[in-house]
C-alpha cells in the first residue's frame, strides 16, 4: 500500500487553518489586555475620586470664617472665596482648622485654596493662615482629567454661583452648602453636595 503526500490545496487549507487559529487568539489576547487596561484606569479613576471627595469634605468641615491677613499684614474683605473657574482659574479659597499636614504640630489654622490649571485641580495650602514671605506652601494634584466644573453656594433660601456676592462691602461668613459638579473624562458628570460649620474665629 502506497502512503500518499498531501496535496498543495491540502496544505493550503492546512496553513489557512492554523493562520485562521492564531488571529483569532492574538485578538482573544488583545482583547484581555485592553479589558484589563481599561480596569485598571478606571479603578484608579474611581481611587482618585474617593480620595478627592474625603479631602474636600474633610477642608469645608474645618473651614472658618477668619480673616487671614495678607503679607502687608492686612486683612481680607472675605473669608471665603468661591468661584466658576471657567477654563481656568482659582475655584476656592478659605482658612481651615487642622491637625498636621506639615509636622505634629495640632490645632493650627491653615489657608487653603483650589485652582483649576490645564484640566488638573491643585490643592495649595500654605502652612500659616496670614502670609509672609516666607510662608510654606504646599501643592497637590487634587483631581486629574477635568473637562468642565461648576460650583453653587446655598444662603439659606438661595443659590448663587459665586461667594461672596458681588454687592457685598463686608464679611458674610461661610456659605451653608456647596454643590460642586464635576465632568471628568471617561467618567461623566459628578454632584456632590458639602455642609459647612458656622463657627467664627
Amino acid at each position: 500500500m502506497k502512503n500518499h503526500g498531501f496535496t498543495l490545496i491540502e496544505v493550503l487549507v492546512a496553513l489557512a487553518i492554523v493562520a485562521l487559529i492564531g488571529i483569532m487568539s492574538f485578538t482573544g489576547l488583545m482583547t484581555s489586555v485592553k479589558f484589563n487596561e481599561i480596569t485598571l484606569s478606571r479603578m484608579d479613576i474611581t481611587s482618585q475620586l474617593i480620595l478627592a471627595d474625603e479631602t474636600m469634605k474633610r477642608d469645608l468641615m474645618h473651614a472658618l470664617n477668619r480673616l487671614p491677613r495678607d503679607k502687608r499684614g492686612e486683612s481680607y474683605k472675605h473669608s471665603f472665596y468661591g468661584v466658576n473657574p471657567r477654563l481656568e482659574g482659582n475655584m476656592l479659597a478659605f482658612s481651615i482648622h487642622t491637625g498636621s499636614n506639615f509636622s505634629n504640630d495640632i490645632g493650627v489654622i491653615r489657608y487653603v485654596e483650589y485652582v483649576l490649571e490645564n484640566n488638573i485641580i491643585k490643592r495649595i495650602e500654605s502652612k500659616f493662615v496670614d502670609q509672609t514671605d516666607n510662608t510654606e506652601v504646599r501643592t497637590t494634584v487634587f483631581l486629574t482629567n477635568v473637562e468642565d466644573i461648576s460650583l453653587k453656594f446655598n444662603l439659606g433660601e438661595q443659590w448663587v454661583d459665586e461667594w461672596p456676592v458681588s454687592n457685598w462691602t463686608s464679611n458674610n461668613g461661610l456659605p451653608k452648602i456647596i454643590e460642586l459638579t464635576y465632568e471628568i473624562e471617561g467618567v461623566g458628570q459628578i454632584m456632590r453636595k458639602y455642609m459647612l460649620p458656622s463657627g467664627t474665629i
